[in-house]
């Protein structure tokens, strides 16, 4: 097969080196080499498929000793990834007046293995809330984890991407684990509020926040935390939350007669939407201040009803639900990691492995998204746009090399050996 990598991306070599990370020298190549082949890796992106992109490809052991017992730790690349994205943010619009509204949006995803996988530690069985109904909950093998994205102006970034274990999953782990290295139990509302605690420090003083999450992380804990830092909350409800004592869905049949509002909201790809929306003010259960819930359709005569939620009642419908719409952020970011930049490609074994992993490729995609925004044109007008044009300045080096080394020797057998990997050597 065709190597496709002649030497690491020079574009890349500069954002690596933005991040100021405290690694050794092979550590660092090992992190640049892994995130360069992810980003130009085609296929299934096992630590093999990496190695084979590289035409002086690294031993494959050599990545593998990189995640499983190289010492870096993962929060660490996790900290400066966060600090560089937001600190990214804040530089593109800090002349702005009035200041911009910053929004944080938190969401988890599954990451689907095959259904043999048991050995993976962070892999077992999770339900799935997208493809589950009522009446069949549908379970899925692989990983869960949060995703969290920070929108500044017209500027979006992924700040924090973390691993989250069942407690069933944790309390087997540690059966096999001394007390120096067993792992905490921790709740997904328990890591939102840390991603959140972690941010807190970075946002500048007086600016509007406003933190927006789907309905499974509605919980009165989580908005009263958010209010406490003087944030404001938007957020998804289900039908039996009380407002003022009473079901939102029997606020929403008391409310049937009166005219809906016509909301138009831009989408990310520049469509628009229309909802026809109602909403009501009261206080949900466990929250000591007033909020705002909107009830919100499609088309007046149509069943489905969705409930959000507000805390900002001075805001009009039409910004609650334009700023929520922004949210959609992490499926852009769940699609990417998982389609182009292999998220759930991992085969190394231990729990510290598979997040020393997921820590990269989040590098690898902190990478497109600042040079997203920064060479954003008629030409690079998605994610994808940029990934395409990082994998053909490869396609561009690794040719010119092979031509040159084909000048200079005069021996097609030599370039073809340097640079051709055929499947006896792969192997």
């Amino acid at each position: 097969m065709l190597t496709r990598i002649l030497h690491n991306s020079n574009s890349l070599h500069s954002f690596f080196n933005e991040l100021g990370l405290d690694l050794s020298l092979p550590q660092r190549q090992h992190m640049l080499n892994m995130a360069d082949a992810l980003l130009v890796c085609e296929e299934t992106k096992t630590l093999a498929a990496l190695q084979r992109q590289f035409v002086q490809a690294p031993d494959v052991s050599n990545m593998a000793d990189f995640l499983r017992i190289s010492p870096w730790q993962a929060p660490d690349v996790r900290d400066a990834l966060r600090i560089h994205q937001v600190n990214r943010l804040l530089a593109e619009v800090e002349q702005s007046e009035p200041p911009p509204i910053i929004y944080i949006n938190i969401d988890d995803s599954l990451g689907e293995k095959d259904k043999a996988t048991r050995h993976i530690q962070a892999v077992d069985w999770h339900y799935d809330h997208s493809e589950s109904t009522k009446n069949k909950p549908r379970y899925k093998n692989g990983f869960c984890y949060l995703v969290c994205t920070m929108r500044v102006g017209k500027q979006t970034a992924t700040v924090d991407l973390r691993l989250y274990l069942r407690q069933k999953t944790v309390r087997r782990l540690n059966r096999q684990r001394d007390k120096k290295n067993r792992l905490p139990l921790r709740s997904k509302y328990r890591i939102a509020r840390t991603i959140l605690e972690q941010l807190h420090p970075l946002l500048p003083q007086g600016w509007k926040v406003v933190v927006q999450f789907d309905s499974w992380y509605a919980s009165a804990r989580l908005i009263n935390y958010c209010r406490r830092q003087r944030w404001h909350v938007t957020c998804g409800l289900k039908c039996n939350r009380l407002l003022s004592d009473k079901r939102i869905d029997k606020h929403a049949q008391e409310l049937r007669h009166r005219w809906y509002t016509k909301v138009c909201v831009t989408t990310t790809d520049g469509d628009q939407s229309i909802y026809f929306v109602r909403r009501c003010d009261g206080r949900l259960a466990d929250v000591p201040t007033d909020v705002r819930v909107f009830f919100s359709k499609r088309h007046p005569r149509a069943k489905a009803l969705s409930y959000f939620m507000s805390t900002e009642l001075s805001c009009s419908t039409q910004a609650v639900l334009q700023g929520y719409s922004w949210r959609w952020s992490c499926e852009v970011v769940n699609f990417y990691t998982k389609t182009q930049l292999g998220l759930a490609d991992f085969r190394v074994r231990s729990y510290e492995a598979v997040d020393r992993y997921i820590v990269v490729v989040h590098l690898a995609w902190a990478y497109v998204e600042q040079r997203f925004d920064r060479e954003r044109s008629s030409h690079i007008q998605t994610y994808g746009d940029m990934i395409r044009q990082h994998r053909d300045e490869h396609a561009v080096d690794w040719l010119t090399g092979a031509v040159e080394m084909a000048i200079e020797t005069g021996d097609v057998d030599l370039v073809l050996q340097c640079f051709l990997r055929l499947d006896s050597q792969a192997t």
